[in-house]
């Protein structure tokens, strides 16, 4: 048979990677999360939003104010420390906020205050989701120790939520090389007799080699 005849010409739909595949959805391991509030009369307003998606190792970063809901105190506008007036309007950001909560698949979504679950909750309820959407919202201090000691180390100076997101990562990044020099070091402290030479570089190599691509 004749290399004319093998020939299989591909097609739309027949497995061609360039045109039917497509890229790859990228992987959000993380979310970090920040609100900055309104208080009126006992009651707590979200006027502003960020969050911080860990999408592929890199940090991603989107923020917005956000116009007061009709359901939602009329002097919001009037308390709010920045300018609502050109603000999105509270479904439109909650939508938004949804489509980016909902795009970690871990589900993992870390503050570092612990009046963010409400205030997410108060947001989320103008989605145009037709539900009440419930939102865990994780401590970022149970993280792991080295994060909880980043934390008290650094601490919060800004009311601005994309400087406080952009906090907590900082904080992640500087305990997980915390942690990895730790576990360097444990390797380096095993009896030698433990373990062979050779097992033991190579897995000196590989968590190096971790450290580097993080």
């Amino acid at each position: 048979m004749s290399d004319e005849e093998n020939e299989v010409e591909i097609t739309n739909g027949s497995g061609s990677v360039n045109k039917d595949l497509g890229l790859p959805e990228p992987i959000v391991s993380m979310v970090f999360c920040d609100l900055r509030i309104v208080a009126l009369r006992g009651q707590f307003y979200p006027v502003e939003i960020a969050v911080l998606r860990v999408v592929d190792d890199e940090a991603r970063i989107w923020s917005s104010r956000i116009y007061p809901a009709l359901s939602w105190s009329t002097q919001v506008l009037d308390a709010a420390p920045i300018n609502l007036s050109t603000a999105p309007s509270a479904v439109d950001v909650a939508n938004q906020t949804l489509d980016l909560i909902e795009s970690c698949a871990s589900g993992w979504i870390y503050s570092d205050s612990s009046a963010t679950g409400a205030l997410i909750e108060r947001l989320l309820a103008e989605a145009d989701a037709g539900y009440l959407q419930k939102v865990d919202i994780l401590p970022a201090n149970q993280l792991s120790d080295e994060m909880r000691d980043q934390l008290e180390a650094n601490e919060r100076v800004s009311d601005d939520p994309s400087d406080e997101v952009e906090r907590l990562w900082n904080c992640y990044q500087a305990a997980k090389e915390m942690s990895d020099e730790l576990s360097e070091e444990e390797v380096l402290r095993r009896p030698l007799e433990s373990v062979s030479t050779d097992d033991l570089f190579a897995e000196i190599r590989a968590r190096l080699k971790t450290q580097e691509e993080f």
